[in-house]
């Protein structure tokens, strides 16, 4: 688990963090009054962890639909940061094409060279039949 802002300030980020985990804590306490209600103990610690983590998975995912929508520019710079290098779909389709080409260009090459090299051996063949 990591806390990635895509670029937001930590004061935003945890505008997006508060309303995860009051969302999350609401639920956790729905939870509880359910469980109690049935006998069974509380939650671990674990428990705990579990839902601090997720709070902070919706919250990075949270940042990352902000700042696609208002700021994609800031989303490339920290994707690239974080990924390395990731294209955009256009660059991606480009780069299928161009490699679909050479795949094309390369089976034509093969297929000549099949009929050349196929061409070649049949006059060996021959005379290899004349000398058994």
């Amino acid at each position: 688990m990591t806390i990635d802002t895509y670029g937001l300030t930590s004061d935003q980020y945890e505008e997006f963090f508060e309303k995860n985990i009051r969302f999350a804590a609401q639920l956790y306490l729905k939870a509880q009054n359910i469980i109690f209600s049935t006998g069974v103990s509380n939650a671990d610690f674990k428990t705990i962890l579990d839902l601090y983590s997720e709070t902070v998975y919706a919250t990075n995912d949270d940042c990352r639909r902000y700042q696609k929508s208002n700021n994609p520019e800031a989303l490339k710079e920290a994707t690239v940061e974080i990924f390395g290098i990731t294209p955009t779909r256009e660059e991606l389709m480009a780069e299928v094409q161009s490699l679909s080409a050479k795949v094309d260009s390369l089976t034509d090459y093969i297929s000549n060279l099949v009929t050349i090299t196929t061409s070649g051996l049949e006059g060996i063949v021959t005379t290899l039949d004349k000398v058994d």
